[in-house]
């Protein structure tokens, strides 16, 4: 049987690092500072491990796909087998998927392309023993499009083009999508469009307008890939990493209908001062877009007149089943605990600042003012779960769990990422609050923060692990973690604290359900 992405990720380094059994924990006696600090970090990591083990594709294709001879069925419809198969795919989930629906459908399946993320050749050195009608081609080196994903794209757009209403197309699409389907409209350049992106995303950018932007500039996204595969039913199985899971978000949309503006896409680039400097192949692409703009209800209507009837979207895969995971194991470890969003956005140094408050409000027993800080929160919040936090014992360990993908500022030259960022920043906000009240009330404050695709920025981290301590500690080895903040150098500052014991490390975690963040209060500590 395929050692599939979960026994591979089971085997990493995270893994192995991990002693805590999962069963219900015993209290521990541990008065020293740093057992203290090791034996929550440890669990955080187990937590995040837990998580992402929910989500693998193996996981999820036996809990939401059924696969006979005959026929497919998931969420509800079934679709019959006895015409040729095919498949094509791209992000960061889809091989694990590839590998489960190959293995499923057996010689119904004819031919199958999937484009993934450079380096999970290397972490998955067996997978193409348990391939044999799928081509794989790995690219977007640290999640920018590159010549092999482009050269990916293309292939997947010369597949669709031959297939008929006797065929059947599934796509697999997943975090990390955007960046493996990059086919530009012509005049514009690969290196242009890259270029374009790069700035955005230095310049905080969120996903949402990322993707406007791709699907105005691409060939397949935006719905392109399901209007060139035409009258050939098309059933995508998707993994959401977008906050709210908006199908014409996820991978930019390349199976559904788009009802964006294109003056969007120019809004947004002067928005972030950008649109001047535009080199003449993206303005032409841009300019060409301004004829009459098709408004929703249009193109609505459009869609209901055969244009995206053939194409089935199905999302087996978001954040509420990492997070659900985390906290069931939290509770049989003894832990009150809630999540509270599923939608979190926000700049990453904003939201350090929200969950400091939340947590020292937390350990003074201060209930209407948690309350307050949490309906000031810049995002949606789920009631159960904060209804849950208000009727929690302040006085007891508790974790609260948040899920969604915060946006960071680039300001500086150095090395890391959003969760690394978030957790070193939440750290020091933390050692101010200390600082400004020696008095205040005692405890301890950890906190993790990670990518569930297990890559954090240009790193080999997928977050890192902060908490209340962090910085008087490192006074006693003389490293000052401030400078390394405001460069962005917040790998370089984890890599050198306790040897890179607060980074989590898993590598290419074969899926992708955004970024988690454990908070954990312990005011017995």
């Amino acid at each position: 049987m395929f050692k599939n992405l979960t026994s591979a990720l089971v085997k990493s380094e995270l893994y192995n690092i991990l002693t805590l059994n999962l069963a219900p924990q015993t209290r521990t006696l541990a008065t020293n500072p740093e057992e203290i600090i090791s034996k929550h970090s440890q669990f955080l990591k187990t937590l995040f491990l837990e998580s992402v083990k929910s989500v693998q594709p193996s996981t999820l294709i036996k809990n939401k796909i059924k696969v006979t001879e005959s026929h497919l069925s998931v969420g509800g419809r079934t679709f019959a087998l006895q015409k040729p198969c095919y498949i094509v795919g791209f992000g960061k989930a889809v091989l694990g998927t590839a590998v489960e629906l190959e293995k499923a459908l057996c010689d119904g399946l004819q031919r199958a392309i999937v484009t993934v993320p450079k380096g999970i050749f290397e972490q998955y050195p067996n997978f193409k023993e348990f391939l044999r009608k799928t081509e794989c081609i790995e690219g977007a080196v640290n999640n920018i499009p590159d010549e092999d994903a482009m050269d990916g794209a293309r292939k997947i757009k010369e597949l669709v083009e031959t297939l008929g209403e006797d065929d059947l197309l599934i796509v697999l699409i997943s975090g990390g999508g955007s960046a493996l389907l990059p086919l530009p409209k012509p005049p514009i350049s690969l290196q242009e469009k890259q270029n374009l992106i790069r700035s955005l995303s230095k310049s905080g950018a969120n996903i949402h307008e990322l993707n406007a932007i791709r699907k105005q500039l691409s060939v397949l996204k935006g719905g392109g890939l399901a209007r060139l595969a035409r009258p050939c039913p098309v059933v995508s199985l998707i993994l959401s990493d977008v906050v709210g899971d908006p199908l014409d978000v996820i991978a930019s949309g390349p199976t559904v209908s788009s009802l964006d503006d294109p003056r969007e896409a120019i809004k947004i680039l002067e928005k972030y001062n950008l649109y001047t400097t535009l080199p003449s192949s993206i303005k032409t692409v841009l300019d060409s877009s301004h004829q009459p703009f098709q408004n929703h209800s249009t193109l609505q209507d459009q869609s209901s007149n055969n244009t995206f009837n053939h194409v089935f979207n199905f999302v087996i895969g978001t954040n509420k089943i990492a997070t659900k995971a985390a906290e069931n194991l939290a509770i049989e470890n003894g832990y009150q605990c809630a999540v509270i969003s599923h939608k979190v956005e926000a700049d990453v140094d904003v939201l350090a600042g929200h969950y400091s408050e939340l947590a020292r409000e937390i350990l003074a027993g201060k209930s209407c003012k948690v309350m307050k800080i949490l309906q000031e929160l810049p995002f949606e919040l789920e009631e159960d779960g904060v209804e849950k936090l208000m009727g929690f014992g302040f006085k007891k360990k508790m974790l609260l769990i948040f899920a969604g993908e915060p946006t960071v500022v680039v300001r500086g030259t150095g090395k890391g990422g959003r969760n690394q960022q978030l957790a070193l920043s939440l750290s020091l906000q933390l050692n101010n609050w200390q600082e400004a009240s020696p008095s205040g009330k005692s405890g301890n404050i950890s906190f993790l923060s990670a990518g569930t695709d297990g890559i954090d920025g240009p790193t080999d981290a997928a977050g890192a692990v902060g908490y209340s301590g962090l910085v008087r500690e490192c006074s006693g080895l003389d490293i000052n973690p401030e400078p390394y903040l405001k460069n962005n150098d917040s790998y370089g500052f984890s890599s050198l604290f306790r040897d890179g014991e607060c980074l989590v490390r898993i590598g290419h975690s074969g899926t992708n359900v955004m970024d988690l963040h454990f908070l954990l209060i312990d005011p017995e500590d």
